[in-house]
């Protein structure tokens, strides 16, 4: 059967939502923090060629690369709940600045499987790539939980819902920017297939090197963020509206999610077919278990 509670709670209309949500934006609390969140989010770049790299340079099956994404996702479940049990109490600035400075490490380190280094220390290609995702999915799992902690607390009561999908959305959308920014960069360096199964790496390394260099940068804004749930609470003790403020969290949203849209859509509409269309296919086989 089906309990229905009695609330005294009237459905808001979409227009104050939206002033609700433009009032909470305006708050110190809110956009301080959100602003490290873009930020450092939309400096977490990857290396767009790397896929290519285990295809088309080591030579990676579908398997390989299946039991990679496994155990990365189980090891993701383990950095959960490793922070429950050792960090849930820890410092939110500590866990930030030290889960980044292993992850850009462990970017970094991909420039080992690039010159094979692994090998001349008796590391095969899929054991040592398996280590570096791992360690990623699991650093990543554990640095994600402070921040949904600290969006929890920006809720307000009878906009919880609303006011958790605009905060995870702009947290989304610097990721989908970063995603966007990482693709932009294979222009810089040749990382195309072909070149990549001629054997010349010279583009994958220096890309990955820069995106590890990258991501460590927001860690100078680390100040915006509270300490933990004490020091969130005396923030919002401010109740002080920036007005401007809440007005460019709103645009560099709506940007963002313009770009986001845009390049999509010329993903679909323009993409390159060109020399290398059998290289591509040959990926996605790969993938497809094919």
């Amino acid at each position: 059967f089906l309990l229905e509670l009695e609330t005294n709670c009237s459905p808001k209309n979409f227009y104050k939502q939206c002033q609700d949500l433009f009032d909470m934006v305006q708050l110190r609390a809110v956009w301080q923090p959100m602003t490290f969140v873009y930020i450092y989010n939309a400096l977490q770049l990857t290396n767009a060629a790397w896929m290519n790299f285990l295809v088309e340079g080591l030579d990676f099956v579908a398997w390989m690369i299946g039991i990679v994404s496994v155990v990365g996702s189980i090891m993701a479940w383990f950095g959960i709940m490793t922070y429950k049990k050792f960090f849930f109490a820890s410092n939110w600035r500590v866990v930030y600045f030290w889960c980044t400075t292993l992850a850009s490490l462990i970017a970094i380190a991909q420039i080992i499987l690039v010159f094979g280094w692994n090998r001349r220390i008796g590391i095969s290609d899929i054991w040592f790539s398996m280590g570096d995702d791992v360690l990623v999915e699991f650093i990543i799992a554990v640095q994600f939980l402070p921040m949904c902690i600290m969006y929890l607390g920006l809720c307000p009561k009878g906009s919880e819902g609303t006011t958790y999908a605009m905060l995870t959305t702009m947290s989304n959308l610097a990721g989908s920017l970063a995603f966007d920014i990482s693709t932009a960069l294979t222009v810089v360096w040749d990382v195309s297939s072909d070149t990549i199964a001629s054997g010349d790496y010279t583009g994958v390394w220096k890309l990955s090197l820069l995106c590890g260099l990258a991501g460590p940068l927001p860690l100078v804004l680390l100040g915006l963020i509270p300490k933990n749930k004490e020091d969130q609470r005396k923030l919002q003790e401010e109740t002080t509206k920036y007005y401007w403020m809440g007005v460019l969290f709103i645009v560099v949203m709506l940007f963002t999610l313009l770009i986001t849209f845009v390049e999509s859509i010329y993903e679909v509409c323009f993409f390159d077919e060109g020399s290398s269309n059998e290289r591509q296919r040959h990926l996605l086989q790969v993938l497809a278990g094919h």
